[in-house]
């Protein structure tokens, strides 16, 4: 190869590199938009939640009831006679 197709060889590099298509801007732009909106939507739903339970907890000591249980695990749905060991 002499040094003529060496030199075209790398024209049709930049060549190629300045024909191809602009990043897409208005598709960043729209795929933000959506991140924002369902970021917002979930931490608004966070408070409405912390709100509702704390609301609960306000009621139960109204009450004068003992503190709220909530379970920490799923009930098993394993028989009585059943073992069930953890793991």
């Amino acid at each position: 190869m002499n040094t003529s197709e060496s030199l075209i060889a790398s024209d049709d590099t930049g060549a190629a590199v300045s024909n191809r298509p602009l990043f897409p801007f208005r598709t960043l732009l729209v795929c933000f938009t959506i991140w924002l909106i369902a970021t917002e939507v979930l931490i608004f739903d966070q408070i409405k939640f912390n709100i509702r339970i704390e609301a609960l907890e306000q009621a139960t000591r109204a009450m004068h009831g003992s503190q709220l249980l909530v379970p920490t695990e799923r009930p098993s749905n394993i028989p009585g006679d059943a073992k069930m060991q953890n793991l």
